[in-house]
């Protein structure tokens, strides 16, 4: 703890506008509306799970989860991947490995800079993809 003294303190790793949003959840337990998350409302989710799960507001992660589901696209799906793969996030996990294996989607993921970048930070996810996929003879090549 700081001390009470101190005029501010200074947070590392959190984003200031996912912080400010943070704290108005806390006080009113609601989540501003998605043209209130600003001009991307899925990196601004995205950056708000991540504070939910450092500071351990189960139901603000919840919530996240299930507003980044309700924002996932083809252009999006890899990004939010990764990002509950870090956090941790089963239900939505399993959601976006459904998501890739619908064929049209698969197609249209794969050459977003996002999917490129979920395949090098985590490979392991690559095995999961091929397994899911793989059973719509999709194939998918480590990169």
């Amino acid at each position: 703890m700081a001390d009470a003294t101190m005029p501010s303190i200074t947070l590392q790793d959190i984003h200031p506008a996912a912080f400010k949003v943070m704290l108005g959840f806390m006080y009113t337990d609601a989540l501003p509306l998605d043209d209130e998350l600003g001009d991307s409302p899925v990196e601004m989710l995205q950056n708000l799970l991540a504070a939910a799960d450092r500071f351990a507001l189960d139901r603000l992660k919840v919530l996240c989860e299930l507003k980044l589901w309700d924002n996932t696209s083809v252009t999006t799906v890899a990004s939010v991947l990764a990002c509950v793969e870090t956090y941790n996030c089963l239900k939505l996990k399993r959601k976006c490995m459904n998501f890739f294996a619908v064929q049209e989607n698969f197609y249209k993921a794969v050459l977003t800079d996002g999917f490129a970048m979920l395949l090098q930070k985590f490979p392991a996810l690559a095995a999961e993809l091929r397994k899911r996929v793989g059973k719509g003879h999709i194939r998918i090549y480590n990169i």
